[in-house]
């Protein structure tokens, strides 16, 4: 029983730790990168409307990512 505790604690540890990474990522490269470009691009319009809507997906997704693993 004991063995069985101690190997869900390491999971759980370990799938917190996952999410940590991936939402650190998300959060500190992704998104100011995805911000960056979208600003230097020349774009117009449509196409511009919808690449300034890729920093808001990426969130919505990490946030899926985190809800969907609970």
């Amino acid at each position: 029983m004991l063995t069985k505790l101690n190997r869900f604690k390491g999971q759980i540890t370990k799938q917190f730790i996952g999410i940590m990474v991936v939402i650190i990522i998300g959060v500190a490269v992704v998104i100011p990168v995805v911000s960056e470009v979208s600003a230097d691009a020349n774009l117009t319009g449509t196409v511009k409307t919808l690449v300034d809507l890729l920093p808001l997906f990426i969130a919505v997704a990490l946030i899926l990512v985190v809800v969907g693993l609970y």
